[in-house]
């Protein structure tokens, strides 16, 4: 049994880059990736700026987090998206630049920008964004 887990969490992990991956609940533990992480802390901490900055950003994964909280902050009235932020977010919205991607211990791929944007709650972005906002909501699933 732990060989057939071992397994299957580690099959098809070889063509991402795990540095600069992206996923809500990754690996046997359900875990953020590093970037998640790092892009929930800014918004935690209401550096805002920074996480516009990351919309230049060369890593896929850090441009995907900036739209989807900027796009969100700006909904809620908590940010208001400069003409260039919102040229930027429109291309990246139909970029062709991949990303590698995780869910759980078994999906690992690399899809592009324009890809992601057409699924709405692409890896539970939409889950991932409103537990940030909103963390007293207890009408988020968990």
């Amino acid at each position: 049994m732990l060989l057939t887990l071992t397994t299957s969490c580690v099959f098809g992990q070889d063509n991402v880059d795990k540095k600069k991956m992206i996923g809500f609940g990754c690996y046997y533990a359900g875990q953020p990736t590093k970037t998640v992480e790092e892009v929930t802390e800014l918004l935690l901490k209401k550096k805002y700026k920074k996480i516009s900055d990351l919309l230049k950003s060369g890593h896929g994964g850090e441009k995907f987090l900036a739209t989807v909280s900027l796009e969100k902050l700006a909904a809620l009235g908590q940010y208001e998206l400069s003409d260039n932020e919102k040229e930027l977010i429109n291309k990246i919205k139909t970029s062709g630049d991949k990303v590698s991607v995780c869910s759980g211990c078994t999906y690992f791929d690399k899809v592009s920008l324009k890809e992601m944007f057409s699924e709405d709650n692409f890896l539970g972005s939409n889950w991932w964004i409103e537990k940030i906002l909103n963390p007293n909501d207890k009408t988020i699933q968990n």
